[in-house]
C-alpha cells in the first residue's frame, strides 16, 4: 500500500490506469455495501441472502430476548400455590405467603427465614451470576425478586433458551458414572473436583464443538483406571468377543450433561467430549462444569424455572431500525458536507469512510460472540468520529500548506506529515484505553470496549493508509488538481 501511494505521489501511474483502478474499487465497495445492508431472494432458487447488518447479534436493549423466573427449592409462585389449593392437595398447608411468593414452612416459620436457606440462596446467586458472566453474554440481567426468586434475562440466542436457563442453574457435584441412573451411588466412578480436573474449555469449529476436560496428574491416572475397567467390563459382557463399547456418563447433581463412549483405556492429559453443534451449547456446559470443580463454587439448592418467555427490545420494538436509519442519515449528511467543502479530498474521505464502515460491519457480523448493545452503538459512533476528525485535521493542514504558497503535491505531503503524529498518538492512546477497559470490565461494557477496539484499529487503517491512497489515486486522474480539491489561487499553477 505504501509503495502504491509513493508511486501515485510521483504520478508514475497513468491516468487510464488510475481511472480503471477507481472503477474497480468503486464496484467492490458497491458490492460490499449492498451485501452489508440489503437482503434479497437469490434468483432461480428458494434461498434468501441475509444482509450482514441483519445477522448481527443484538443485546436485550436492541433485539429483545428471553426471561425466566427461577424458584429455589421450597419457594413456589402464587399460581402454583393456587393450583395446589384448587386440587385440594394437603401439601398446600406446608406453604406460607411471603411477599409475592409462597415459602415452605421448612424455611419460613414464625415470621423468620431459615439462616441456612438464606446462606444457600446467597451462595447459589453468586455462582449463577458467575456462570452467566462466563457464558459471554454481552447483555444479561439477574435480579432478585421477592427476596428469594431470581429473574434472569438473556439476549436472543441460537440456543434453546429453556436449555440455557436450566443448565446455568444446575446444582450439585460433578460426577462420572457407569450408569445413566443416579439411584445407586455405587455407580459413581470419579468425582469431578479440582483434584482431578484443572480446567474446562470449549474447542472446535463449524458444526462440531467439544467440551474439553483437562486433567491433573492424579486426574489422568484416575480417568485411565476407570476407562480401563469400563473397556474390560464391556469386552467381557460381549459373547462375540467384540464390543461396541461402554458409556461413561457425566452428571451435574442428578442431571445428565453428556456421555462418553469408551472402547479402550483413555490415557491422556485431556478428554474431548463431542455432541455439540454450536459453540453456545458447548459453552453452557463448559461454564457449569468449570464452577463445579471447587467446593466453594458449588451449591446444592435446586431451582425450578418458570419457562422461557420472550420479550421485545427494552429500548423499543424498532430501536435497532431507528438507530440504523439515524446512522444512515448522519453518514449521508457527512458525505454531502465533505463533497461540498472539499470536493476531491472530500471524495477521498467518502471512499475511506465507506471502507471503514464496510470493514466494521464485516467484523461485528462475522466475529463469533459479539452482540451489539446501545453501548456498542456509542462505541461505533466514537470510532467513526475519530476517523472523521483525523481526516478533517489532515485536510485542514493540506489547505493551510497550499495557501502558504506550496504546490498542491507538496501541500498534500506536508499536510499529511503534520497530521501524522496526532493521528498515531490518538489511535494508540484510545487503543490502549480500549484494551484496558476490555480486560477489567464485564458484560455490556466489555463488549462495547471490544467493539470500540475494533473500530480504532479500522480507523487507523483507513485514515493512515486508505484515505490517503484514495486521495492520491483521484489526484492522479484529475485534469485540474487545484480545482478538484476546491482550492483557488490567483496565479495559474500547473501541478
Amino acid at each position: 500500500m505504501l509503495k502504491i501511494i509513493s508511486n501515485l505521489q510521483e504520478e508514475a501511474m497513468g491516468k487510464k490506469k488510475s481511472v480503471a483502478l477507481i472503477v474497480l474499487i468503486s464496484l467492490i465497495l458497491a458490492v460490499l455495501l449492498a451485501m452489508s445492508v440489503a437482503s434479497f431472494s437469490v434468483p432461480s432458487t428458494v434461498k434468501n441472502y441475509n444482509s450482514l447488518l441483519s445477522v448481527i447479534d443484538l443485546g436485550c436493549d436492541l433485539g429483545g430476548g428471553y426471561q425466566t423466573v427461577m424458584y429455589p427449592e421450597g419457594v413456589i409462585s402464587k399460581e402454583e400455590y393456587q393450583s395446589l389449593v384448587e386440587a385440594d392437595e394437603a401439601s398446600a398447608e406446608d406453604y406460607t405467603a411471603y411477599k409475592g411468593v409462597y415459602l415452605s414452612t421448612d424455611i419460613y416459620s414464625n415470621n423468620e427465614i431459615s439462616e441456612t436457606f438464606q446462606s444457600e440462596f446467597d451462595t447459589a446467586l453468586k455462582i449463577i451470576q458467575r456462570r452467566y458472566e462466563n457464558k459471554g453474554f454481552s447483555d444479561y440481567k439477574l435480579r432478585v425478586q421477592d427476596d428469594y426468586t431470581i429473574i434472569a434475562e438473556i439476549p436472543d440466542t441460537d440456543e434453546d433458551a429453556d436449555n440455557v436457563f436450566e443448565k446455568l442453574a444446575l446444582s450439585g457435584m460433578l460426577t462420572f458414572r457407569s450408569s445413566a441412573s443416579t439411584a445407586n451411588s455405587r455407580n459413581v466412578l470419579m468425582e469431578g473436583t479440582s483434584e482431578y480436573i484443572k480446567s474446562v474449555e470449549v474447542s472446535g469449529s463449524d458444526e462440531t464443538y467439544y467440551v474439553v476436560l483437562n486433567f491433573t496428574k492424579a486426574g489422568r491416572k484416575e480417568f485411565t483406571k476407570i476407562t480401563t475397567d469400563l473397556a474390560a467390563s464391556s469386552s467381557s459382557d460381549s459373547s462375540s468377543g467384540s464390543s461396541s463399547g461402554a458409556s461413561l456418563y457425566v452428571f451435574m447433581g442428578t442431571e445428565q450433561l453428556m456421555n462418553v463412549s469408551v472402547t479402550e483405556a483413555i490415557d491422556q492429559n485431556y478428554v474431548a467430549i463431542s455432541g455439540f453443534t454450536t459453540r453456545s451449547t458447548a459453552t453452557s456446559v463448559s461454564v457449569v462444569l468449570d464452577t463445579a470443580l471447587h467446593e466453594s463454587d458449588r451449591f446444592d439448592l435446586t431451582f425450578t424455572n418458570s419457562g422461557a418467555a420472550s420479550f421485545t427490545a427494552t429500548m423499543g420494538e424498532h430501536a435497532a431500525l431507528y438507530i440504523a436509519i439515524a446512522f444512515g442519515v448522519a453518514v449521508l449528511a457527512m458525505i454531502v458536507a465533505f463533497l461540498i467543502r472539499y470536493k476531491g479530498m472530500g471524495l477521498a474521505h467518502v471512499y475511506g469512510f465507506l471502507s471503514f464502515a464496510v470493514i466494521y460491519i464485516l467484523c461485528i457480523a462475522l466475529i463469533d460472540g459479539i452482540q451489539l448493545t446501545m453501548g456498542g452503538v456509542i462505541a461505533i459512533l466514537l470510532a467513526s468520529v475519530i476517523a472523521l476528525a483525523c481526516n478533517l485535521l489532515a485536510f485542514k493542514n493540506i489547505s493551510d500548506e497550499f495557501y502558504s504558497g506550496k504546490t498542491l503535491n507538496a501541500a498534500v505531503k506536508s499536510g499529511y506529515k503534520k497530521s501524522l503524529a496526532f493521528t498515531i498518538d490518538i489511535h494508540v492512546i484510545l487503543l490502549i484505553a480500549a484494551i484496558v477497559l476490555w480486560l477489567i470490565s464485564a458484560s455490556v461494557v466489555k463488549f462495547a470496549a471490544l467493539i470500540f477496539l475494533i473500530g480504532i484499529v479500522i480507523s487507523a487503517l483507513t485514515t493512515l493508509l486508505l484515505t490517503r491512497f484514495y486521495l492520491y489515486l483521484f489526484l492522479s486522474s484529475a485534469k485540474n488538481k487545484i480545482a478538484f480539491c476546491n482550492f483557488k489561487r490567483e496565479e495559474l499553477e500547473d501541478d
